[in-house]
C-alpha cells in the first residue's frame, strides 16, 4: 500500500507546473496520504485532482460558472481543483486544508451571482462537489436521499420516472446545484402551498470542521437547523440531503399573459399585489418586467409578464380567477394543461414544451453577464408609485423586476423555524436583474449601476431595518468580510438583511462547530470574536445590541481618509462609538448602525440630497456634513444629542421644512457637523372619535392629510398646501395654510407634543411645562429640542369645498382688482381664503410686459353659495359658476399643487418627491398693515416689469387670524394684518454671476416694498427663513446678532423666547444660523436697560402730560 501511494506521488509530482509552490505538493501529498486513511483504495483522490497545467483544468473550472463577470483573463483562478467523487476526498480537503493553511472554495451548484465558490483575493483551492449526483427515491416513504452535486432538474426527472403524483417545492432553474439551492432556502413556485425546499429537509449527511461524516442524529438540531437555509458552506461540507417529497396532482396547469401599460398593467399589477399573496395556496402568479418598445410608438413601455402555475385542472382555474382577480382578463385559451414536471421546469425555463424530458439531465449553463439584488416587500405599493417605477425603468432601459409572491403556506411556518426569516407578513420577494453581453469594466459597471439605481428607487417600498435580502442571491453590494479583527462587525453588515435575528444563532452554532473559522467566504457566518468570550459577553449576542457596540469599526473603516475631505481629528471617531454604546441598552430592535451615512457609504449623497430643495446648497462646492443620522428610533435621537454635546460636534437637524436657506443640512459658519434627519420618524395615528392625532415630525402634509381622510371625508387639518412639506419643521415654525381665516395657524391646533431636550429626556407637555410647550409652537423647535411628535386637534371640512383660479392682466382691469381685493379678502366670510399671486407676463395686445394677478381660492362650502358671496361682496371679479370647481378637502390639496384634481390619484400625496421640477431659488417675506392706494399699486407694477424675474405672492389675514392675541404662540403676526407676501426667485441656471443676479433682483423689489409694508421692525416669517436679515455666528455677539433678525421674526415674542431658550439650553447647543440666542450677561443687562427705559419714558410722558395739563389750566384761570 505504501509503495503504491509513494507511485501515485511520484507520478502527479512530475505532472505539475514548474512554478507550483513546494507548499502545494506538500498539500498534495496529504490528500493523497489521508484519503486512503479515510476508506478503501476503489476511490483514489488522484483521478480528482486538476492543477492549472492540466488540459482539463480550464474546462473544469468553467463548466460551473454561471457569471461571465468572473470568467475573465484576469480573474483570478484556483491552484487546484478537487473534483470529489468520494466522501473520502472531502474529508481529505477539510483535513489537509487546515494543516497547510489552505483556503478551501467549495461549489455545489447554487447561483452564487457573486462568484463566492470559485473566485477569491487570496490563494485558494476549489472543492467541486458536481461528481457526488447520486439520488435515490423512495416513494413508499415519499422521502429522497440527494447528494448535493446534483441538479435540480436530475431530481426532478428521477423524481417523475418514479411517480407522476410526486414532486419538491424547489426552484424552476433545472441546472442549479441542490447543494447550493437548499444550503440557501431554495424556493419555486409551489412555496405557496409547500413553503422552502429546506422546510422540506429531514436529514443530511455533512463532514465537519474534523473530517468526520455525521447525519442529523451525530451533528446535532443546532447544526442541522444551520444548514438549512443559513449557508451549509459556513459550517461543513454537506454531502447530501434527505428531503421529503409532496404530492402534486397529475394534471397542472401553466399560464403566461403579458400586458403593456398601454393595455392598463398598471392597475392590472396594483390588483395583482392584493391578489397574489392572499389567493387560493394552489396558485402561485410571478410577475415580471421589463422595458420594451411600444407598439403604439416608437417610445418605450413597461411590460408586465405573468406566469402562473395552478395545481389543478384549467376549468377550475379559469373561474378561480374570474371571481378574484377577473382584472386580468384571463381566457380558457391561455392555459396549458400539463404535468408538474414538464410545467413547473420546462416552461418555467423557456424550453418549448414538446422537447423530451432528458434535457432535465442536461448541466449546459447559459453564459451572460449579469448583477442580480434583491429585496421584500410588506405593503402595497400605491398606484403612484407604480407609476414612479415604470418612469425609472424605462429611464434606465436594460433592466428587469421579478415579483415572487409570498402568502399561503409561507405565513404558517415561524420566521425562526430556519435560518430564513421572511415569512409571515411578506407579501413579495424582489429580484433585480441586469444582463449583458460585452466584456470590459467599464460596460460591467454601466449596468451594475443600473441594477443599483433601481433597487435605490424601491427604497421607500421595501423592508427596512433592516432592508431584507435572500441569501441564495448573494449581493457583495451588502458589504464583504475580510476576516480580520472585524470579522464578526463586518458580518453583522450583510448577516442581517440576509438573516435578520435569525443571524445571531447562526453565529453561535458557527463559534461552536468551527471556532477557527475554516469554513469561510465573502459572505459566510462569522464567529463571535474572542474577546467576547474572555470577556464573559457570550449572552449578548442573542439581543441585538451586540451589534451597536462592534459596529463602530465598520463605520470607522468606511470613513474617508484624505485630509482633503474630512481628517480623522475633524471627524472624532470617538463620536460614533459613543452613538452606538448609547443606544445599546434601550433599542435592541432597531440598531442605530442601520442609520448612520458616511461619506463613502453609497447611499450618502441620496440620503443627503433627498431633502434639499433649494438647488443653491447643492452643489459640488456646498460643504457636506461629516455624518447623517436617519433616525430610526427615539433612543437614535437621544445619543445624537447626548454625544454630540460629549463630542463638541455641531448637530443640524433636519424635518423637512421649506428651509429656503439649507439651514438644516448646510453650515454658513463653516462649522464641522453632523444631520440629525427625522425623516423616518413619520407615524400617524388619527383618533376621529376624539378628533385628534398624533403624527411624527418626519411625515409629510401629504401624507397627514392623506391619514385623516382615509379615517373621516369630514375632518382635515389647518396646514400648508405643499404636500411635500415636513410636518415638523412647518408646525414648529408656525405653519399657515389656506384653512387659517377659518381655523388659524397649524400651530393654533397643536394640543401636546413629545420633545427630547438638551439631556436627552423624553418629555410631554405635562412634563417639558408651559413655556416650552409655547416656545416650540412657533419659535422655531431646533432652537430648544428635537421635537419627535406633536399632538394636533383636527377641524371639521364640508363633504364638498370649491375652488377656483381666475387669472387677470393690467389690460383687463387688474390694477382695479387688486385694489378692491386687499379690502375684500382680509374681511370677507372667513370660509373663503383667496390667494393673489402677482407676476410679470408677455402682454396680449402688445409686445411689451404686463402684470397678471392670478386669484386662486379655496371656499369651504358649494359653489353655489361662493358665486353668490362673490358677487355680493366682490362683484369686481366677476365670478362665474364656470370658473369654479367643486371637490373634496383632500382632491384641493392637489389643485393648489397645480395638479389636474380630474386624472391625479390621492395617492400621489404619499409621494415625498416633488413633481416639480427642483431649482434655484431665493425668498423673502413682508406684512401688510394698510392699503395701498392705486398710485402704489402703479408704481410696484412698474418696478416688477422692470425688474421681470419677480414674482409676489399675498395671502390674506383677517378671519380667526384676527381674534388670537398676538402672544399665545410665539407668532406675533395676527390682528392688524391684512396680508403677508412672499417674494419668489427661481432660475434654472448654475453659476455665482446668474445666482447674484437673482437674488438681487429679488431684494430690490423687497426694497422698493418697504414703503408699503409693516415697520418697527419690518417684519417677516420665521418659516420662510431669510439671511439676510441676519446670521449669528455664536460668539460673544450671540444675543446682539439674534436680536436683528429675531425681533423682524417674533417682534416682543423674541424676549421671551430668549428666556425660555436660556432656562432650558443655556450653553446653547441646540443651534443655528437664525435659532433664539442664550442671555449673555450683557444681554440680560441690555433686557433690562430697555425695561428701564420703557418705564422712564412711560413715567416721562405722564409727567409731561400733567404738566401740560395743568398748563391748560393756568392759562384758561389767567
Amino acid at each position: 500500500m505504501e509503495l503504491l501511494t509513494a507511485t501515485i506521488l511520484l507520478l502527479l509530482s512530475s505532472s505539475l507546473p514548474f512554478s507550483f509552490s513546494s507548499a502545494h505538493k506538500t498539500f498534495i501529498h496529504c490528500l493523497v496520504n489521508h484519503s486512503s486513511s479515510f476508506s478503501s483504495s476503489s476511490h483514489p483522490i488522484t483521478e480528482s485532482i486538476f492543477t492549472p497545467n492540466n488540459p482539463s483544468f480550464s474546462y473544469v473550472l468553467q463548466s460551473n460558472i454561471r457569471n461571465l463577470r468572473f470568467n475573465t483573463s484576469t480573474t483570478r483562478k484556483p491552484f487546484l481543483i478537487i473534483t470529489a467523487l468520494h466522501a473520502s476526498h472531502v474529508q481529505a480537503a477539510v483535513v489537509c486544508a487546515q494543516r497547510h493553511h489552505m483556503l478551501m472554495k467549495i461549489r455545489s451548484g447554487g447561483h452564487d451571482y457573486e462568484g463566492v465558490s470559485y473566485v477569491a483575493e487570496s490563494p485558494f483551492f476549489i472543492l467541486d462537489m458536481f461528481n457526488l449526483r447520486s439520488i435515490d427515491v423512495d416513494i413508499e416513504t415519499e422521502t429522497a436521499w440527494v447528494q448535493s452535486g446534483a441538479t435540480l432538474g436530475e431530481l426532478y426527472y428521477t423524481i417523475g420516472e418514479k411517480s407522476k403524483t410526486h414532486g419538491f417545492p424547489a426552484g424552476v432553474c433545472p441546472t442549479v446545484g441542490v447543494g447550493g439551492h437548499i444550503g440557501g432556502g431554495g424556493y419555486g413556485n409551489m412555496l405557496r402551498k409547500f413553503g422552502l425546499a429546506v422546510d422540506h429537509v429531514i436529514d443530511a449527511q455533512v463532514v465537519d470542521v474534523q473530517g468526520r461524516l455525521l447525519d442529523r442524529e451525530s451533528m446535532g438540531e443546532d447544526l442541522f437547523w444551520a444548514i438549512r437555509g443559513g449557508g451549509g458552506a459556513s459550517f461543513c461540507v454537506v454531502i447530501a440531503y434527505k428531503i421529503k417529497l409532496v404530492r402534486v396532482p397529475e394534471i397542472v396547469t401553466v399560464f403566461h399573459v403579458k400586458k403593456t401599460l398601454e393595455q392598463n398593467a398598471t392597475d392590472i399589477i396594483y390588483t395583482w399585489q392584493h391578489v397574489a399573496p392572499n389567493i387560493d395556496n394552489n396558485l402561485f402568479i410571478r410577475l415580471i418586467m421589463d422595458v420594451v418598445n411600444s407598439t403604439q410608438n416608437v417610445t418605450k413601455t413597461v411590460r408586465a409578464n405573468f406566469l402562473s402555475l395552478f395545481l389543478g385542472d384549467s376549468k377550475s382555474l379559469v373561474s378561480l380567477m374570474n371571481v378574484n382577480f377577473p382584472q386580468l382578463g384571463l381566457k380558457q385559451q391561455d392555459c396549458i394543461e400539463t404535468t408538474w414536471l414538464q410545467s413547473t421546469v420546462i416552461y418555467w425555463s423557456d424550453i418549448n414544451p414538446s422537447t423530451p424530458l432528458e434535457v432535465l439531465l442536461h448541466r449546459d449553463l447559459p453564459s451572460d453577464y449579469f448583477k442580480m439584488k434583491s429585496d421584500y416587500v410588506n405593503k402595497p405599493i400605491s398606484k403612484v408609485g407604480l407609476e414612479g417605477i415604470w418612469k425609472k425603468m424605462i429611464e434606465l432601459k436594460d433592466t428587469k423586476l421579478y415579483f415572487t409572491p409570498y402568502g399561503g403556506r409561507m405565513n404558517e411556518i415561524p420566521s425562526n423555524a430556519t435560518p430564513f426569516p421572511y415569512r409571515g407578513g411578506t407579501l413579495w420577494m424582489v429580484e433585480y436583474i441586469a444582463n449583458w453581453f460585452e466584456p470590459g469594466k467599464d460596460v460591467a459597471d454601466y449596468y451594475m449601476n443600473l441594477a443599483r439605481k433601481l433597487h435605490k428607487h424601491m427604497t421607500p417600498f421595501v423592508s427596512m431595518n433592516p432592508r431584507g435580502a435572500y441569501y441564495n442571491y448573494k449581493d457583495f453590494d451588502l458589504g464583504i468580510n475580510h476576516y480580520g479583527k472585524s470579522s464578526y462587525v463586518e458580518g453583522m453588515v450583510y448577516g442581517y438583511q440576509y438573516f435578520n435575528d435569525n443571524f445571531n444563532r447562526l453565529v453561535q452554532i458557527k463559534t461552536m462547530v468551527d471556532p477557527a473559522n475554516f469554513f469561510r467566504n465573502e459572505q459566510s457566518i462569522p464567529v463571535v470574536p474572542y474577546e467576547m468570550y474572555k470577556t464573559k459577553m457570550e449572552p449578548i449576542l442573542s439581543p441585538k445590541p451586540m451589534l451597536w457596540f462592534l459596529s463602530t469599526l465598520v463605520f470607522l473603516s468606511s470613513l474617508p481618509c484624505s485630509s482633503a475631505t474630512y481628517s480623522a481629528a475633524e471627524f472624532n471617531t470617538s463620536f460614533i462609538h459613543c452613538l452606538i454604546n448609547t443606544t445599546s441598552d434601550s433599542s435592541s430592535s432597531h440598531p442605530i448602525t442601520e442609520s448612520i451615512f458616511t461619506p463613502n457609504n453609497a447611499s450618502f449623497s441620496s440620503v443627503l440630497q433627498s431633502y434639499i430643495r433649494n438647488l443653491r446648497f447643492n452643489t459640488s462646492t456646498t460643504k457636506k456634513p461629516l455624518l447623517i443620522i436617519t433616525a430610526l428610533h427615539v433612543s437614535h435621537v437621544q445619543a445624537s444629542i447626548l454625544c454630540a454635546q460629549k463630542h463638541n460636534m455641531l448637530m443640524k437637524i433636519r424635518s423637512g421644512g421649506h428651509d429656503y436657506e439649507g439651514v438644516s443640512y448646510v453650515t454658513h459658519n463653516h462649522v464641522p457637523f453632523f444631520i440629525l434627519d427625522m425623516f423616518n420618524l413619520r407615524s400617524i395615528e388619527i383618533d376621529i372619535e376624539t378628533e385628534t392625532a398624533w403624527v411624527q415630525v418626519g411625515a409629510t402634509l401629504g401624507e397627514l392629510y392623506y391619514n385623516i381622510v382615509h379615517k373621516s371625508k369630514i375632518h382635515g387639518f389647518p396646514a400648508g398646501v405643499g404636500p411635500n412639506v415636513g410636518v415638523g419643521g412647518h408646525l414648529s415654525g408656525g405653519g399657515y395654510g389656506n384653512m387659517m381665516r377659518k381655523y388659524g395657524l397649524s400651530v393654533d391646533n397643536v394640543l401636546d407634543a413629545q420633545i427630547l431636550d438638551v439631556q436627552g429626556r423624553l418629555l410631554d407637555r405635562d412634563s417639558m411645562g408651559e413655556d416650552l410647550f409655547w416656545a416650540i409652537r412657533g419659535g422655531g423647535g431646533a432652537s430648544f429640542g428635537v421635537v419627535l411628535s406633536y399632538k394636533i386637534k383636527l377641524v371639521r371640512v364640508p363633504e364638498t369645498v370649491t375652488v377656483f383660479q381666475v387669472p387677470r392682466t393690467l389690460e383687463q382691469n387688474a390694477t382695479e382688482l387688486v385694489y378692491n381685493w386687499q379690502y375684500f379678502a382680509p374681511n370677507t366670510d372667513p370660509n373663503l381664503f383667496i390667494r393673489l399671486i402677482l407676476e410679470v407676463a408677455n402682454g396680449a395686445e402688445t409686445l411689451t410686459k404686463t402684470i397678471r394677478a392670478t386669484f386662486v381660492a379655496m371656499f369651504l362650502g358649494d359653489s353655489k353659495s361662493l358665486v353668490s358671496l362673490m358677487n355680493e361682496t366682490f362683484p369686481q371679479m366677476g365670478l362665474r359658476q364656470q370658473d369654479c370647481i367643486e371637490t373634496t378637502w383632500l382632491k384641493s390639496v392637489l389643485f393648489w399643487d397645480n395638479m389636474d384634481i380630474s386624472t391625479t390619484p390621492v395617492e400621489i400625496l404619499l409621494e415625498r418627491t416633488p413633481q416639480y421640477t427642483l431649482k434655484h431659488l431665493k425668498r423673502k417675506s413682508d406684512y401688510v398693515r394698510k392699503p395701498i392706494s392705486k398710485a402704489g399699486w402703479e408704481g410696484i407694477w412698474k418696478k416688477m416689469i422692470e425688474l421681470e424675474n419677480g414674482a409676489m405672492y399675498f395671502n390674506p389675514y383677517g378671519g380667526r387670524m384676527a381674534e388670537i392675541p398676538s402672544n399665545a404662540t410665539p407668532i406675533p403676526h395676527r390682528a392688524g394684518n391684512l396680508w403677508k407676501i412672499q417674494y419668489h426667485a427661481n432660475w434654472n441656471q448654475k453659476g455665482k454671476e446668474v445666482e447674484d443676479q437673482y437674488i438681487n433682483m429679488i431684494r430690490e423689489l423687497h426694497r422698493y416694498m418697504a414703503a408699503f409694508v409693516s415697520k418697527n421692525p419690518r417684519q417677516a416669517y420665521f418659516n420662510y427663513k431669510d439671511l439676510d436679515l441676519g446670521i449669528n455666528y455664536h460668539g460673544k455677539n450671540s444675543y446682539y446678532q439674534g436680536r436683528v433678525y429675531g425681533y423682524e421674526y417674533f417682534k416682543d415674542n423674541f424676549n421671551r423666547l430668549v428666556q425660555i431658550k436660556t432656562k432650558v439650553d443655556p450653553n446653547n447647543f441646540f443651534r443655528n444660523e437664525q435659532s433664539v440666542p442664550v442671555i449673555s450677561y450683557m444681554g440680560s443687562v441690555r433686557i433690562e436697560s430697555e425695561k428701564s427705559l420703557l418705564y422712564t419714558l412711560l413715567f416721562l410722558l405722564v409727567l409731561s402730560l400733567v404738566f401740560e395739563s395743568k398748563n391748560y389750566i393756568f392759562r384758561e384761570e389767567c
